[in-house]
């Protein structure tokens, strides 16, 4: 995926505008992926790979946990 195909499914799984994804994202270098956080309390988290792979963490999940577990290939359905 392409980071206008990852924005835009960010925006679809997290009920956001694409603007809002694209201004709450960032790109994790070393594992081919863009991160997206909702900042505010009870927003949702995304980590989204090139291939495609999705993790979601609730707002109760820090960024480094969020971040291991997707290195483990932990992955969320999207269907």
């Amino acid at each position: 995926m392409n980071r206008n195909e990852q924005i835009k499914l960010a925006a679809k799984l997290l009920m956001i505008t694409t603007e809002q994804a694209e201004k709450y994202s960032g790109k994790i270098d070393e594992v081919s992926a863009m991160y997206f956080s909702i900042p505010e309390k009870g927003g949702g988290s995304l980590i989204i790979g090139d291939d495609g792979g999705v993790l979601y963490a609730d707002s109760s999940v820090g960024y480094k946990r969020h971040l291991e577990a997707y290195k483990q290939g932990i992955r969320t359905p999207i269907d």
